[in-house]
């Protein structure tokens, strides 16, 4: 294939998912969907001698549409460390701006260290495994719920305008390539997490759009399993690869909801119930890019477009459109 296909495919794709995404919602990466291994373009994908560099550094900024179109631009920097020729490290440190009819928020996200480690290592297949963890860097919340006031001057930002997920979870996964066909499997286990986030519509009563936000006070999600299929086109220094990414979030998130009327002193009780809808599958459809500019020097970029997905989504997660662009180096 020519490299002028290879553009004019690119540009037909993006104009096309993006056209998909005004009429859905979706995406709903809670971060093992790019952990590890997951998702990258291979660096040698054909029967060569030439061995890629084991380390990296990668600045990356993407922009999305959340919830309620949401504008969130989230500027990531991802360092990968090649320990041995099998075992390699990858850390992602995101800081993230949300702007919409609500508000805004900025702050460092949600870090995510992985591990991965190649049991195949041949050049026209190979099989690796990883595990990393997310780190509740971000926040879920302006401020802790034991020092928050409650009442009409009170006014919470729902999910998609924080920077964190106030979880701590387990990502693990596997990846199987084959020349240029890759399948990866992954799963991400919460250990333990603590949303302060304390959006409730009775919050906003002078503000109509708020209504339109899912409600999510001390939101406790469900684990989520990914499996992912992508296909990596070559054309000189260019790179095209387009995928499937499906996330089945595995039971229903649940919620603190109010039972009774404030009391004289402004008081109320609270008891946590599941939240229908939030258990479910969500099918998003990938595509990633690579520019060789030199040996050691690449242009990147991605889009994520969602085709189907959960009816409920609380946890801020929801994308209307990603759009990212990054620079590479290795060395």
């Amino acid at each position: 294939m020519k490299r002028a296909p290879i553009s004019h495919l690119l540009a037909a794709v993006l104009l096309w998912a993006v056209h998909t995404t005004l009429h859905a919602q979706g995406c709903s990466d809670a971060g093992v969907c790019t952990a590890g291994p997951m998702g990258q373009i291979p660096t040698v994908v054909d029967t060569t001698t030439t061995r890629p560099s084991r380390h990296y550094a990668k600045l990356q900024m993407g922009v999305a549409l959340g919830e309620q179109f949401v504008l969130i631009v989230q500027t990531q920097a991802d360092f990968g460390l090649g320990i041995t020729d099998r075992l390699s490290f990858r850390l992602t440190v995101p800081y993230i701006v949300a702007t919409g009819n609500l508000g805004s928020n900025h702050g460092v996200g949600d870090m995510i260290p992985a591990f991965s480690y190649q049991l195949i290592q041949q050049q026209r297949r190979d099989l690796s495994a990883f595990v990393g963890l997310r780190l509740p860097t971000g926040k879920s919340a302006q401020e802790d719920i034991e020092k928050a006031t409650f009442g009409p001057t009170s006014h919470p930002l729902p999910m998609p305008y924080q920077t964190g997920l106030s979880s701590f979870d387990l990502l693990m996964g596997m990846q199987f390539r084959h020349e240029r066909w890759t399948l990866a499997l992954a799963y991400q286990h919460i250990l333990s997490q603590d949303n302060q986030n304390r959006f409730m519509h009775e919050f906003w009563q002078d503000e109509p759009a708020a209504l339109e936000y899912w409600e999510a006070f001390a939101l406790e999600r469900a684990d989520d399993a990914v499996a992912r299929l992508q296909r990596t086109f070559i054309s000189g220094n260019y790179a095209l690869q387009p995928g499937l990414l499906a996330i089945y979030h595995m039971d229903e998130d649940s919620r603190l909801e109010r039972v009774n009327e404030p009391n004289y002193f402004g008081e109320f009780e609270l008891e946590r119930r599941d939240i229908d809808g939030t258990r479910g599958l969500t099918v998003n459809v990938t595509f990633d890019a690579r520019r060789d500019l030199s040996e050691r020097w690449a242009l990147e970029g991605g889009l994520a477009a969602p085709v189907h997905a959960r009816k409920v989504r609380p946890d801020g997660l929801t994308r209307n459109a990603i759009l990212q662009l990054g620079l590479r180096y290795l060395f």
